[in-house]
Parts: C-alpha cells; sequence; structure tokens
C-alpha cells in the first residue's frame, strides 16, 4: 500500500485545489476591478456604441451590470473557499489521519458553500438575461427565459451533509476507542 505522502491521486488532488484556487482568486480580481471601474467609464462606453451602432442605442444598465459583476465575484470567493476546504481534507488524508472533527467542519461548510452557490446561480442566470436583453439591441438574439431546476448539485449537497456526519461519527468512534485503550 502507498504512504499517504506519496500519493499520485492526493498530490493531483491537492494541486488541482490550488489551481482552482489561484484561477478563482484572479478571476474575482478582474471581475472586483471591472466593477469598479465601470461607472467611471460608462458615458465613454455609450458614446462609443453610439458611434458604432447608431444614435437609438439605449445606455447600458449599469446598476444590472454591476449586480452581475457582484454575483460573479461572490461565485468566484466561495469556489475559492469550497476547494480551500477540500484541500484541507486532502492535506488530513495524506498525513494520514482523516477521521478528524474539522473535516467533519469542513464538509458540513463545504455543503453550506454549495447552498449558496446553488441559490447565486440562480440570482446570476437572472441578472445576466436582463443584461442579455438589453445587449440584444446589437445583434439578433435568442433569450431563453428558462429556469432550469438541475439536481445534481442538490444531490452533492445531500452528500456532503452526509459525509460530514459520517466523518463526525467516525471521529467520535476513535475518541472513544482511543479513552478505552
Amino acid at each position: 500500500m502507498k504512504s499517504p505522502g506519496n500519493d499520485l491521486l492526493l498530490l493531483a488532488g491537492k494541486s488541482l485545489t490550488l489551481l482552482i484556487q489561484g484561477a478563482m482568486a484572479f478571476a474575482a480580481g478582474v471581475v472586483a476591478l471591472v466593477a469598479v471601474t465601470l461607472p467611471f467609464v460608462q458615458d465613454t462606453i455609450h458614446t462609443e456604441m453610439q458611434t458604432e451602432f447608431g444614435p437609438d442605442i439605449t445606455a447600458m444598465p449599469l446598476g444590472a451590470v454591476l449586480g452581475l459583476l457582484a454575483v460573479v465575484c461572490a461565485l468566484c470567493v466561495l469556489v475559492f473557499l469550497f476547494f480551500g476546504k477540500l484541500r484541507g481534507i486532502i492535506d488530513t488524508v495524506a498525513s494520514g489521519d482523516p477521521f478528524v472533527p474539522e473535516n467533519a467542519d469542513r464538509l458540513s461548510a463545504m455543503g453550506w458553500i454549495q447552498i449558496a452557490i446553488y441559490a447565486l446561480s440562480f440570482v446570476a442566470t437572472g441578472a445576466a438575461a436582463f443584461v442579455a436583453r438589453w445587449a440584444s439591441q446589437f445583434a439578433e438574439t435568442s433569450i431563453k427565459g428558462d429556469f432550469d431546476v438541475n439536481v445534481t448539485p442538490v444531490l452533492l449537497i445531500l452528500t456532503l451533509f452526509i459525509l460530514a456526519r459520517v466523518f463526525r461519527h467516525g471521529a467520535a468512534m476513535r475518541e472513544d476507542l482511543e479513552g478505552t485503550v
């Protein structure tokens, strides 16, 4: 049996979590920068759009765009936090001691993070549809207004909360066993 310290799956998992966290931090920074800059350049953008598409172009719905950017930034932060919790679990597996109360807490937090991501995805879809309606004046577009309910995130959320209980129970059993030895 391989020792946990040099397990390629754990190394790949840790590397992937770090890569995703880096990408999410970068994306959140870029989105935040755009959101801070946009109010100062919106008039310039509108003038350039009128020059390109004609004087009937309506102004960008700044509030909706900023709202969408805020939701996207929040989603990036939540994904960053999710993979940080996962990396913490990977580290305990690599150290050979995964059944600790901290991992139960991490799994539970991951479940709550997924609930927030799932809820924010509906908000993002609504805001994106509003911005897309505005953008449709530039080109012929087809905008779907349906909201599909995907059960996969719900199953992930349930699995995370169940695993949190399993880890909590396993850690408690180990404490009991250590107390009797």
